[in-house]
């Protein structure tokens, strides 16, 4: 019904302090309705005590008849108090008043039978008289000697008790009006503090999504709000990243599929228009056969990070020595490294260090973080060192090469970030990291970078 969270805050909150509100209105008002009834019922008991007091003294001759009745009519007018001393019979031996006599309905002649058995009879629900006026009545026995003599029967009119309801009622009114007031006002203040932060968040995430720049949101509260400014300034900087990261990759791909494909075209070109000698047609179709196994390669990256990310790649773990596959890799590399002058160590802490792994997937680990190694360092050393690591194996590559920038570490392993980020520039597409973390991750492994500007950089993987 309500799209707005806005409107949805100011109604729960409102419907939640208005039934609040109604529940500890009905809750007090039945509290003081009990109270004062209780009160009245009281009043009513004390005066027909004194009553039966004040008809045993007159039965003792203590006071006389005219002193009796002005002691009854006293205290009847002081309580607002009818106060009738009835004979067994029920003809009125005393009333406040000649000219008020008392109307004996069949409600009050049934009471008046359970008096006279000894009983106290108290009715404190409203009780509507012939007359038409609402009043509560106490009827108990007139005791002299221990014995029943006669029935008093005390009338109080609820008229009273109704005007200090209607006070009580209208004092409570005015408290509920008030608090509705001031709670409205801090309601829509409170909802209007939440909401509109959503609201700017959901704007920017709008804007964000049709590729427009938005400011950082500037929440300084520590609740939920302010966390999730937060995190959506954080998602807006790598949405960023990932955006100039895209453009990178689209020109990456680019540039990696079209320069060996030219490389190709023109020779295969130029040996079949005879622009190229008979003599050089061995050099330049070399030459296109390793543009094409450089595709080839880069081809196989792209499918392998597919797959990876996808999840269609499975494991085939098996037991096997590591020591062996370091020294395989080693050789394989070991020309490659000597190229460029550089001395390549094999450090085995450990011998027969036997790991279950995916050894084709580990091997292809170990292939293109050295080969990264290879890439950015020109003088130096690259170390490959393997060892147990508690109940794992910890595989270290180590070079001198020209290092990292701290705040690049991080994206190592995103896709196409390439050498170009290092501020030099290198051939390959930016894949061969990507691969290793995805490798690592699905052998429920670590892979960590440690790197200082022009002095080396170490991997460390564990698994």
């Amino acid at each position: 019904m309500f799209k707005s969270i806005y409107l949805r805050l100011v109604t729960t909150y409102l419907t939640l302090f208005l039934v609040i509100i109604l529940l500890i209105s009905f809750f007090t008002l039945s509290i003081f309705y009990k109270e004062f009834a209780n009160q009245a019922e009281q009043n009513l008991l004390n005066a027909g005590i004194r009553t039966n007091a004040l008809m045993t003294r007159y039965y003792d001759n203590e006071i006389s008849k005219v002193e009796l009745t002005s002691w009854i009519n006293a205290m009847s007018y002081i309580s607002n108090i009818k106060i009738y001393i009835l004979n067994p019979d029920t003809s009125v031996l005393h009333q406040v008043s000649n000219e008020e006599e008392m109307s004996i309905s069949e409600q009050i002649r049934a009471d008046i039978k359970s008096v006279m058995e000894g009983e106290t009879v108290k009715r404190m629900s409203p009780f509507k008289m012939d007359t038409g006026s609402e009043i509560v009545y106490v009827g108990m026995p007139l005791t002299y000697n221990d014995k029943i003599s006669g029935i008093i029967m005390l009338f109080s009119p609820f008229t009273e008790l109704n005007a200090i309801l209607k006070q009580a009622l209208l004092t409570i009114g005015a408290v509920i009006l008030i608090s509705i007031l001031i709670c409205t006002l801090a309601i829509l203040r409170i909802s209007i503090k939440i909401s509109e932060p959503i609201r700017v968040i959901s704007d920017y995430a709008k804007k964000i999504g049709k590729g427009e720049e938005v400011p950082d949101i500037e929440i300084n509260s520590k609740d939920e709000i302010g966390m999730l400014a937060q995190s959506f300034n954080e998602m807006k900087k790598e949405i960023s990243v990932a955006e100039q990261m895209r453009r990178e990759i689209v020109a990456n791909v680019s540039h990696e599929l079209r320069t060996p494909l030219t490389s190709i075209i023109g020779f295969i070109k130029g040996i079949l228009d005879g622009v190229i000698s008979k003599e050089d047609e061995n050099k330049y179709l070399s030459i296109a056969y390793e543009e094409a196994n450089r595709l080839k390669e880069l081809t196989k990256d792209i499918v392998d990070v597919a797959k990876l990310e996808s999840g269609s790649t499975k494991l085939y773990k098996e037991e096997f020595v590591l020591n062996e596959l370091a020294k395989d890799v080693y050789l394989e590399l070991e020309e490659l490294v000597k190229e460029k002058n550089l001395d390549f160590i094999l450090d085995e802490k450990d011998e027969n260090i036997v790991i279950n792994a995916d050894k084709a997937r580990i091997r292809q680990v170990l292939i293109n973080v050295i080969n990264n190694s290879i890439k950015f360092t020109n003088e130096g050393y690259i170390k490959l060192t393997i060892e147990k690591y508690l109940d794992k194996v910890k595989i270290e590559v180590e070079d001198t090469g020209i290092g990292i920038q701290k705040d690049k570490i991080s994206y190592l392993f995103n896709k196409f970030y390439t050498a170009n980020d290092y501020g030099n520039a290198t051939s390959g597409a930016g894949l061969g990291l990507n691969i290793v973390k995805n490798i690592i991750d699905m052998h429920e492994g670590k892979v960590s970078v440690e790197s200082t500007l022009n002095k080396g950089t170490i991997v460390t993987i564990i698994i």
